[in-house]
Formats: C-alpha cells, structure tokens, sequence
C-alpha cells in the first residue's frame, strides 16, 4: 500500500528546519527522503537503518524510518516510530501528523485525536488537521465540535458536513446539501459508501435517500447503495418503494437469498402472502438445505389456511432441524389445523421441553391435549399457562369446558366466569354457560348467555348452534330462521374446509 504523497510531502516540510540534535543526521535524512520519493524503498531502509545505528535517538531520522515502514504497509511497526520520534522531540510537527496519519488508518482514535489536536495547535490554519478532527468527532458522535472543525478547515468537505448536520438533527439543511453534493460530477458510489453514521438512522433516513437516489439517477447506484436506499425507504414508510428496490438488488445479486428472504418479509408485512411464498419459493430453490426457509414458507401457509402446504415444508425444516423450538411448534400448530390431535401434541412437547418458562408452549399443548381427550394433562399444562396475563382467560375457558364434560358444573361455571371477568367480550364463555343452563333447565339463563354469545360473535358455529337448540326446546318460533342461519354457517365452513386442503403452484 503507498503512503499518500501527502505524508511524503509533510516530511519533507518539516525537516528543512531540524532541531540542533539531529542536525549531525541532515545528510541521511535528505538522501532517504529523495530515496523515498523516487521508490526506491530498500535503499531508504538501509540509509534510516545505518543512521539509527550511529544515531539511535534521532527522531528526524526515526520518523523517516516510520515512512518506509508506513510504504511498505507495516502500519503498527510506522505507528510505533512515528510514536517515538515525537517522544524524544515533541516539537517534531511532521511526526505528530505522520503519527495522527496512522493511528486514524490504524482505527486507534485517542491515539490520532491527540496527534491532530497538537498540530492544529501549533498551525490553527492547517486544512489536515482540521479535517482530520472532524472526521474523528463524527465518528464519535460529536457533530458540533465535527462541524466547528471543519468551518477552520479553509476546504469544506461536504460528505462530513452532511453527517453532521444529520446528526444534529438539521435535517433540511443536510437534505439541501444532500441535494447539492448528490449533484457533483466527481461525487460517486464510493464516496457514498464511505457515509455511514447518522444517515443510516431512521431520523436520517431522508438523507440517505436524496443521496442514493441521485447517483440512482445518473446512473451510479449498485448493489450496496440500492439496499441502503430500500432500507431508507422502509423507514420513510414507503413499503411499496422499498420492495421495488430491494428487487432490482435481487436481480444484481441473483444468487443470494438474503435479499429474497427480505423481500418475502415486505411482502408479509404487507399482507402479500403469495407473493411472500413466492419469494421463499426462489430461495428455497437457491438453498434447499436451508431449514429456515423452509420454516418461513410452511409458517405462511399456515397463516393462509393450507396445512397440506404448511405440513410439507415444515417437514422440510424439521428433518433438517429436527430440535428446533420454533419449528415444532409451527408444525404443531398446522397440524392442530387438520385436528390430529395426538401428533400435535408431541410437537408442542418438543416446544415446551426446551422453552419450559414459555407459557405460550404450555397453552398449546394444553389444547392439543384436550382436542385429543387428554383432561388430565391439558388441565396441567393450562394451569401453568394461566400465569401468563394474556393467556388466562383462554385457559380458563377451556378448563371450565373440560369441568363440563366432567359433570362438575359448579366449577364449570367458575372457571368460565374467571375467564369473563378477564376479557368480557370473550364469546365462547357464554356459549358454554349457555349450555350449563339448559343443562341445569334454566332457560331463561341459557336464552341470556347464548343471545349475547351470538352477538358478541355473530359467524360462531358453536353458538348459533347452541341457540338453535334452545329454540327447538323452548318451542321458539324462530327455530327456522336460526336453522337457516346454522346452514348457510356450515356452508361457509365446508368451503374453509375445502380451501385448506388445496395447493399453490408456485412459480417465482
């Protein structure tokens, strides 16, 4: 790696006026500077090399030694003699900012923030100096004190001038500059890439997309700068764009799933489910070991009513990740769908094995259980479940169901009143306690709870069923109209039923 002649340069400044001490070495310093300039690296070695033996304390001839080390691309060995020339001559200006040079390359900040604080003391007009500062000011987050040094630098660096004022907030003022340096026939995708920080945050999000979107518009914007862009996008709330986007760098970048898998993700969010299976569908055609999609794709067709879709891909995902947690809970989930109980429960097993303090694992296991007939266990699990806030009212309810089907209606009615008091919109309670009623040949009550399930819930096939019971009973004369109801209600559930069971053709 070449030093910048820049260094070179600074050097050969600095040393027209060397300090008493190292004026023995001129003759060697001059001769391993015009060494140095003309490339010639070895012979520069050996002249710093065969002064330091005479003069091992020298810190003009040190500093130089520090510039073949620098031109070589031994940035720890320059560091360190650039480090101990200006501890044997502090007034040694060229080495601060040869040391100040490095230590920023180097990434050691303390190192180069002090270096450069010196320099800019000793020449408060110097343009390094000042720039060099403000780029370690935004770094750390200072974008005042960034900005106060570049305003004495005597050029503006626009790119940095830009981040501040992002970071402090000054967002029409960094999106008018935006636009200007967006605009620069010599501004590229390079220098964009060099533009992190501030601009990469969603508050300066408009920034970034003013920037990409103008090297977007000459033509200048790759792989990297479109992702930032669509990144931008999203946080600008603009899904649509954002997606348009991130397609374009999934046709640069054909071979990566990564961004398919982002797509798919947008997609969801936007409630797209096909065209989030679409995505999936190409990246699993890309990577077919990968379990996760594999997981991802069966867990949207979970949520789009197709088992038979869910339950293959997530066969997929599990024999290649057999103990994955979260898969084995999405398979006990779809599978719950087709109401095979008794595997949804080994599933759900898995789940809470390796997550015990999940009350959420508890509950669903707890269901498979008492969709199987397995009281027994599902009161334990539902009891666990319970703790959690937002799962009570549900475990609740469907301890009062399995009292119920006990014969215990007294603790039947509790439990379904438990599961009232905690959410009283909650339909299927009433349901239940309508039930209890008739069981009990209070009708009156039965006619309460089932009539206000119904309202709470009008499509429940549970409760208009339970209704249309207690019309036939009670000899009501709108036992035909509930009859109707019930059918053109179990149509509608015989074309779900239908529905699940079909297949996507998918073609990405």
């Amino acid at each position: 790696m070449m030093m910048p002649r820049s260094l070179i340069a600074a050097i050969l400044i600095g040393s027209s006026s060397l300090p008493a001490s190292d004026l023995k070495s001129a003759d060697a310093v001059r001769t391993a500077q015009e060494q140095i300039e003309q490339g010639n690296l070895a012979g520069a070695w050996q002249t710093v090399q065969s002064a330091l033996e005479k003069y091992p304390s020298d810190a003009g001839i040190l500093n130089l030694r520090g510039v073949v080390h620098a031109q070589r691309a031994e940035l720890g060995e320059a560091r360190d003699d650039f480090a101990k020339a200006v501890q044997i001559n502090p007034q040694l200006t060229p080495g601060w900012k040869n040391l100040g040079r490095a230590c920023q390359q180097l990434n050691q900040q303390p190192c180069a923030l002090k270096a450069w604080q010196i320099v800019a003391s000793r020449a408060p007009t110097n343009e390094e100096a000042h720039t060099a500062l403000a780029q370690i000011y935004e770094e750390r987050g200072d974008f005042a004190e960034s900005l106060r040094q570049l305003n004495a630098a005597k050029k503006d660096n626009l790119p940095l001038r830009c981040l501040d004022l992002s970071g402090l907030k000054r967002n029409g003022e960094a999106k008018e500059l935006a636009k200007r340096l967006a605009n620069e026939a010599d501004f590229r995708e390079a220098d964009f890439e060099s533009m992190h920080g501030p601009i990469d945050e969603p508050k300066g999000a408009g920034v970034l997309e003013v920037l990409a979107e103008g090297l977007d518009t000459r033509g200048l914007a790759g792989k990297v700068t479109l992702q930032r862009l669509a990144v931008a996008y999203e946080q600008l709330k603009r899904p649509v764009d954002a997606r348009k986007t991130l397609e374009r760098v999934a046709v640069l970048d054909p071979w990566n799933s990564a961004h398919l898998l982002e797509l798919a993700r947008l997609a969801e969010d936007a409630n797209d489910h096909e065209g989030a299976l679409g995505y999936l569908a190409h990246a699993r055609d890309l990577e077919p070991n990968n379990a996760r999609i594999h997981f991802l794709f069966g867990a949207i067709a979970g949520e789009m009513n197709l088992p038979i879709e869910a339950k293959q891909s997530l066969d997929k995902a599990l024999a290649i990740d057999p103990d994955n947690p979260n898969y084995n809970y999405a398979m006990g989930s779809v599978i719950l769908q087709t109401r095979d109980a008794a595997t949804a429960s080994s599933y759900f097993a898995k789940y809470v094995k390796a997550r015990p303090a999940d009350e959420r694992g508890h509950y669903a296991l707890g269901l498979a259980y008492f969709s199987a007939g397995e009281y027994t266990h599902a009161r334990e699990e539902m009891r666990t479940a319970r703790i959690n806030k937002s799962l009570a009212a549900a475990a609740d309810y469907y301890l009062g169901r399995m009292a119920r089907l006990d014969g215990d209606l007294d603790e039947a009615a509790h439990q379904l009143r438990e599961a009232l008091s905690l959410q009283p919109k909650f339909s299927e309670p009433h349901t239940e306690l309508g039930r209890i009623a008739m069981m009990r040949g209070e009708m009156a009550v039965a006619h309460s709870e089932l009539e206000e399930a119904v309202r709470l819930s009008p499509q429940s096939f549970q409760a208009n069923e339970q209704l249309l019971v207690l019309y036939r009973r009670t000899h009501d004369p709108r036992a035909a109209g509930q009859e109707e109801t019930l059918k053109k209600l179990d149509e509608e559930r015989s074309k779900r039923a239908e529905l699940m069971l079909r297949t996507l053709e998918m073609r990405p």
